[in-house]
Parts: structure tokens; C-alpha cells; sequence
């Protein structure tokens, strides 16, 4: 049933590398890698990476947790004494986002804020909250280099006023900095970071072969090796031009015989589940910018309803019209504050 409500939620999000990144990066099982490789070196010297679990995000609706964020872990301090907890907010971007720190401190607070009421002793001044650490992962095509800082969205701040307001880093994983004859990790987590890199630059085509091959060099029992391997044959035919012949080349290279035939099966099936149909591959392109941009107002409008049970056509009309995601982003922590339809539709104007 878990599983099923977990496919169910990964299911809704309409950006194929946002999926991708909570079913794999972000997920317990390849984030400890993904993040010892990719990440700060800060990261594996006072954090247990190898425990990373879920977070429960029961403070947020399904709608209002993908507006946020893409997945959030858990984890301790390497400190025996203390055993302080560690919440990771991760989020992928597949181009630049100005407010993706405010996008991410909105989830931050609301995480907080939630574990504090649920402590049984808010009031008592014991409680101790979990360590915040953001993790921005970034596979566009577009430029994003430097640091994250959240001060950076305040140009014009005074320097005498800069004590009071806050201050935090993110880390920033920028894929485009890595060189596919000098992948980090494990086999899995460089078949892992390859396709999202060659899903962007166009050459995912031509080396799904290779891809695939990593996952079956890597140490992994095989009945995760064929998960791993239908969830990126999902993604290559969600985010490259390809016919369905080319990806029963690409799979012919791994699987021979019956277990090609066996391979081949299973990837239908997960198809249908995702929605596409195998025999009609050659025609299957997400436009990425059009995808997001309705993948946020589905989810605004869904979370509008469920908070108001009713939207005026006036505000669907002028969402849909909406054509800059960073905009779209921007109005997730109004759309949870908002306290009237009216409201809402001022903040539009």
C-alpha cells in the first residue's frame, strides 16, 4: 500500500526530472552516495548519510508538499552524545531559480514549525529542532554557477541591517560540472547522474547502452538492478526522441534471451502505469517548460479548491496564462496563506 501511495504521488508531477530525482537521487537508497560524491565534503563528516530515511510530511497536503519541494530526508548528527536530527530539503531545478531559496525557507518553517506543535512540549523551552540543510540539484542547459545565498535576493539591503535578516547557504549540486569519463560515486549513482546530464544535453539517445551498463556493473541484488533500470528506461523515453526500437537496441546490449524478452515485459508494464504508450515512442517529447509550468498551476488550483472548494474561472483563466515558472513559484507560500479567494486573485493582478 506504501508503495502504491508512493507511485501515486510521484505520479502527479509533470516535470519527468523532478520525478526522476525523487524516485532515485532522492531517494534513501541512492541519496547516501549521491550525496557523499556530489555533495560537500561537509556533509559526510558530521552527518550519518549511510541512515538517511524519509521525513514525514503530514504538515503539508500532496499538492502544497510538490509546490515546495521535491523530497525531504532524515538523518543524525555523527555526535553519540546528542544524537541531533538532521532534515534534508532537497529540490531539483532544471533551470535557473531566483527564489528558490525562499521556495525552500517556506518548507523549512512549515517542517519546524510542525515538529515543534507535534513535540508534546512546545511551551517548555526543551524542545530542539531538527537541523535545516537545503540541497538544490541542477541539470539545466542554462548557466547557474556560484553560490546560493538567501540575503542574495535582497540587492538593496542596507549593510547596517543585515544582522536582522536571514542568512543560510545552499548547497548547490551542479551536475554540469562533472565530465562523463570522470563520474562520481558508485556505478549506480554514475548511471544515475549520466542520465540526467544526457537528458539535457540531447545524447541520452546514443548511450542509454552505457547507462544501463553501470547499473548492471554496480553492486546492487538484481532485483533492484531491473527496478533501476525500468525507472531510467521511463525517463529516456520521457525526455529523448526516441522509437521504441532504439530502446529494444539499447536493452538488447544488457539482456540476452529470455531475459530480454522478460525486460522488454516489464517495461511495458511500467509504461502503462506511467501512461505512455510503448508502441507510440517515436512520438513522445514532454515539452519541459510547458510541463512545469502546468504541473504548477494544476497543483495551485488543486490546493486553491481544496482550501476554498471553489475557483472562479477568472483566476483559472489568468494562471493558465502564466508562462514564467520562477512567477509560478513565487505565489506557493501566498496560495498556503492566502485567507480569502479575494486575496488571491489581488496578489494576480
Amino acid at each position: 500500500m506504501e508503495q502504491r501511495d508512493n507511485d501515486k504521488q510521484i505520479s502527479r508531477i509533470t516535470n519527468p526530472h523532478d520525478r526522476f530525482c525523487r524516485r532515485t537521487v532522492f531517494h534513501p537508497l541512492y541519496a547516501p552516495d549521491f550525496l557523499k560524491s556530489c555533495g560537500e565534503p561537509v556533509l559526510s563528516k558530521y552527518m550519518d548519510l549511510d541512515h538517511l530515511q524519509e521525513a514525514p510530511t503530514t504538515h503539508l497536503s500532496d499538492e502544497l508538499g510538490e509546490m515546495l519541494m521535491d523530497a525531504s530526508l532524515t538523518t543524525r548528527l555523527v555526535d553519540t552524545n546528542s544524537m541531533t536530527e538532521v532534515l534534508f530539503l532537497l529540490e531539483h531545478k532544471s533551470r535557473p531559480s531566483r527564489t528558490v531559496a525562499l521556495q525552500l525557507l517556506a518548507e523549512a518553517v512549515m517542517s519546524l514549525r510542525s515538529r515543534w506543535l507535534l513535540s508534546n512540549r512546545p511551551e517548555s523551552g526543551n524542545f530542539v529542532p531538527p537541523i535545516p540543510i537545503m540541497v538544490v540539484v541542477y541539470n539545466g542547459s542554462e548557466d547557474w554557477d556560484g553560490e546560493i545565498w538567501f540575503q542574495d535576493l535582497f540587492p538593496n539591503l542596507p549593510e547596517e541591517l543585515r544582522e536582522f535578516v536571514p542568512q543560510f547557504r545552499i548547497i548547490f549540486i551542479n551536475l554540469r560540472r562533472f565530465q562523463y569519463g570522470q563520474l562520481p560515486g558508485k556505478p549506480e549513482t554514475q548511471a544515475l547522474v549520466e542520465s540526467l546530464m544526457r537528458a539535457t544535453d540531447g545524447t541520452f539517445i546514443d548511450h542509454l547502452s552505457s547507462v544501463l551498463n553501470r547499473v548492471i556493473e554496480s553492486d546492487l541484488n538484481e532485483p533492484l538492478q531491473w527496478s533501476l533500470i525500468k525507472t531510467i528506461s521511463v525517463y529516456y523515453s520521457l525526455t529523448a526522441k526516441a522509437t521504441s526500437e532504439q530502446l529494444a537496441q539499447a536493452i538488447s546490449t544488457v539482456f540476452k534471451g529470455q531475459e530480454y524478452i522478460k525486460m522488454i515485459e516489464e517495461i511495458k508494464d511500467s509504461y502503462i502505469l506511467e501512461g505512455i504508450e510503448i508502441g507510440e515512442a517515436k512520438g513522445i517529447e514532454i515539452g519541459e517548460a510547458r510541463g512545469e509550468l502546468k504541473g504548477k498551476v494544476e497543483a495551485i488550483l488543486t490546493f486553491l479548491r481544496a482550501k476554498f472548494q471553489y475557483v472562479p474561472d477568472e483566476i483559472v483563466t489568468e494562471l493558465n496564462k502564466r508562462t514564467d515558472v520562477t512567477a509560478l513559484e513565487s505565489l506557493v507560500v501566498f496560495t498556503a496563506q492566502c485567507k480569502t479567494l479575494d486575496e488571491f486573485a489581488n496578489a494576480l493582478k
